[in-house]
């Protein structure tokens, strides 16, 4: 006879995709343990308010795209953090862009901007209760009990215990750091805010970002058999409908006599994925009275590593 799971077992296998998704941020996208935590206990407080499937749909998109997800989160918790907090003499203004344009890709009703987090007493105890009752017992790093900090070579903290000051940093730019010390506070009376940051990390300096490769900010487009769309049609309706947001457009080349069935776009930028898609797999657009379908451009390279 077949023993019967745990309850653990269960809670694991429950949130398997939860535990992929952190493993995969962790791992193959270096970020943080404990913020990656927190960064899918909001996103599973997302799901608990109605806006469901959000972490399967983040899950299907390319890791660049899937960072952009992750910087907005982080923006969002540190908005909740700090306006319950005070800490460190930040705003909710910190850290540039307010706007939340691939979360709301995803939210059955978008969010306006980050300063929506502001005294959300209500999200603040969501929040924590997704962190407390399932991301600390399922976000595990290689399911051991500790956990490795990218970027502390040698540092481990226990998995299960909280850190007395959860720090967020940006994982796409280099920005300075946000200590989320009143939010470790409420899981941990004992927590104190007093060394928010890390004194031994190293310090911080400014970096410039290049520009994704095209490979990463590119839609495969398909046309219906003997019914093309124009190059210039399709950056026209595509800029037209959500902003000057297309770099080229390239279809298929084809011998005289015969009409282009597939193409490529790029976007200015990956941000811009989930939009376009309106976080699905596949979308489908009417340009001209004639259909395309769009879908994450996926090179056969990265498909010889899947």
């Amino acid at each position: 006879m077949a023993s019967r799971l745990t309850a653990m077992e269960k809670m694991l296998l429950f949130h398997k995709l939860e535990r992929d998704l952190f493993h995969r941020l962790v791992h193959d996208l270096a970020q943080d343990p404990a913020a990656m935590r927190w960064v899918i206990a909001l996103w599973l407080w997302l799901e608990s308010v109605g806006h469901h499937d959000f972490i399967r749909r983040v899950a299907a998109l390319p890791g660049p795209v899937v960072l952009r997800f992750v910087e907005e989160a982080i923006a969002c918790l540190r908005c909740l953090a700090i306006s319950l907090g005070g800490q460190g003499g930040a705003t909710a203004s910190d850290g540039g862009d307010r706007r939340l344009p691939c979360t709301n890709a995803l939210l059955a009703e978008p969010i306006d901007d980050v300063a929506y987090f502001q005294g959300r007493r209500e999200v603040l105890d969501g929040v924590i209760h997704q962190h407390k009752s399932i991301c600390l017992a399922v976000c595990n790093v290689a399911g051991n009990n500790a956990t490795c900090m990218p970027g502390n070579a040698g540092s481990v903290v226990p998995a299960a215990t909280p850190p007395r000051a959860m720090v967020v940093s940006s994982p796409i730019r280099a920005t300075p750091r946000v200590a989320l010390a009143p939010m470790m506070q409420l899981i941990n009376p004992m927590a104190t805010p007093s060394f928010p940051l890390n004194p031994m990390a190293s310090p911080w300096i400014p970096i410039t970002q290049s520009p994704l490769p095209d490979d990463y900010r590119s839609l495969f487009i398909t046309f219906s058999k003997g019914y093309p769309i124009s190059k210039e049609d399709i950056m026209e309706f595509f800029n037209s409908v959500f902003g000057p947001c297309i770099e080229t457009v390239m279809v298929e080349k084809v011998a005289p006599g015969q009409q282009p069935v597939y193409g490529r776009v790029v976007l200015c930028s990956a941000a811009m994925i989930p939009v376009v898609l309106d976080g699905r797999q596949t979308a489908k657009f009417l340009i001209k009275g004639r259909h395309l379908w769009a879908r994450i451009y996926i090179p056969s390279s990265r498909l010889s590593d899947a």
